[in-house]
């Protein structure tokens, strides 16, 4: 009796904490409502840009050369030293082109005093035309020689024409030079250009009104410049057009052959989404998604991203002007969330 009793009240206890649990299990979970910050997205106009590598090159860079044959006597520069306008670079032998000049002056003094006595002689009517006009011509052909060896014998040395350093020494002393050989290149670094190639599908969209940002890899000065040339043909190897960027070089310390980066913006003007890079969630199916608010509802939002601006990143698809963005999302919101903003 005892034992049906005690199994009695078992039963009993069972079916009782059953029906409480039910009970327990059948209540409503309360919903849970997220606080969040939001901000409404605006679309802004910019233009895109093309990245290109470049060169430095130097916009004053001469080639010097004598203007007559000789042999050299001295160049009076090394390659790297700093040099002045108006500074010795190298000397000729004189020696030839000095004997000439004097030979030249003695024709030009005997011509002249011979002009001096016939012209008398001719405004007294003494003297038949043709014979004057024969004295007139030896002078001026005497004149004449006298002048160009003059100017000779000044060639014979060779000054800077301009202020810069000392690039490439081409000849050696004691050799025979020609007229327009380089002697030696002086670079002016004053004002240096990049020189980039635009590929030919892309150089119809530079915009070449604006200024353009160059990054020198060496230094890594970022710099503006101003598109100076776009030559008009392309390179038959590489089919791109080299394009030149005049920059300002009060430091000195750019110097031809670094390299460069350079960004030049296109012609059209897009509008365009941009958000912050953190609210770009990447989740577990590798897609990219932010969550947007809609009448108090989160709604998670698949995105495709483009280029990174600072600390944004352009929307393609997506978001669109006006949507509104969640700022703050917290960790446990989920696509049809309530929130309030």
């Amino acid at each position: 009796m005892r034992t049906q009793s005690l199994l009695r009240s078992i039963f009993i206890l069972s079916i009782l904490s059953s029906l409480f649990g039910c009970k327990e299990e059948q209540k409503p979970k309360k919903e849970v409502t997220y606080s969040v910050k939001t901000q409404k997205i605006n679309s802004i106009t910019t233009q895109d840009e093309i990245d290109l590598l470049g060169e430095l090159k130097s916009e004053g860079k001469h080639e010097l050369s004598f203007l007559v044959d000789g042999k050299l006597i001295k160049v009076y520069v090394k390659e790297g030293q700093n040099i002045k306008k108006g500074q010795k670079i190298a000397q000729l032998d004189k020696s030839d082109y000095q004997q000439a000049l004097e030979i030249y002056q003695a024709k030009l003094d005997e011509a002249n005093d011979q002009l001096s006595r016939l012209t008398k002689m001719y405004n007294a009517g003494s003297l038949a035309e043709a014979d004057y006009q024969k004295i007139v011509s030896l002078q001026k052909q005497a004149e004449s020689g006298y002048n160009l060896y003059k100017n000779k014998l000044k060639y014979t040395t060779l000054y800077s024409p301009v202020n810069g350093k000392a690039g490439r020494i081409w000849v050696r002393s004691g050799g025979g030079v020609s007229q327009g050989e380089p002697i030696v290149s002086v670079i002016d670094n004053s004002s240096v250009y990049a020189s980039v190639g635009v590929p030919e599908n892309k150089i119809n969209l530079i915009d070449d009104q604006h200024k353009v940002n160059v990054k020198v890899e060496a230094t890594g000065e970022l710099l503006e410049g101003t598109i100076n040339k776009i030559y008009p043909s392309a390179s038959k190897l590489t089919r791109s057009f080299t394009l030149d960027i005049l920059l300002n070089n009060p430091s000195k310390e750019l110097r031809e052959g670094m390299l460069c980066t350079v960004h030049i913006k296109e012609k059209e003007v897009i509008e365009m989404v941009q958000v912050p890079m953190e609210l770009v969630v990447h989740d577990i199916d590798g897609l990219d998604y932010v969550y947007l608010a809609r009448k108090n509802i989160a709604y998670k939002q698949r995105v495709i991203t483009g280029k990174i601006f600072g600390n944004n990143i352009q929307i393609t698809k997506g978001v669109y002007n006006n949507d509104i963005i969640i700022t703050n999302p917290p960790l446990k919101l989920m696509d049809g969330s309530k929130i309030t903003y």
